[in-house]
């Protein structure tokens, strides 16, 4: 069987591209002068490939525990638990920028541990 295509991921998994663009605009942050809805209409424009990396994205956030989960443990991942001017600065950073420096955390321990 060949690979399936973006689109047919999409259409098997959620049933439509709107679907996925409403549940995205559930779960990712709008912009600050932006509504839910808006954002969903936006997503809807973006590509399904876009759509399920975003969609793989927020089930990382959700299993890192939201922002605030990832923002804890980038900083107690690099000993900086304590400096709140620090915490204050990743809050600002993308969900995208901080699930991949737990990721790069992760792997970074793991590599020490399996060297030690």
């Amino acid at each position: 069987m060949s690979k399936q295509s973006p689109l047919q991921i999409v259409n098997e998994k959620f049933g439509s591209k709107k679907e996925l663009a409403k549940q995205l605009s559930e779960v990712l942050e709008p912009d600050t002068d932006e509504t839910k809805d808006e954002l969903a209409e936006r997503l809807g424009l973006a590509s399904n490939s876009k759509l399920l990396h975003l969609h793989a994205l927020s089930e990382k956030v959700a299993a890192h525990g939201g922002r605030d989960g990832l923002v804890q443990k980038v900083a107690s991942g690099e000993n900086k638990s304590n400096d709140k001017d620090y915490i204050r600065a990743l809050g600002g950073k993308t969900l995208g920028w901080l699930v991949d420096r737990v990721e790069s955390l992760e792997r970074r321990a793991k590599k020490k541990a399996k060297s030690a």
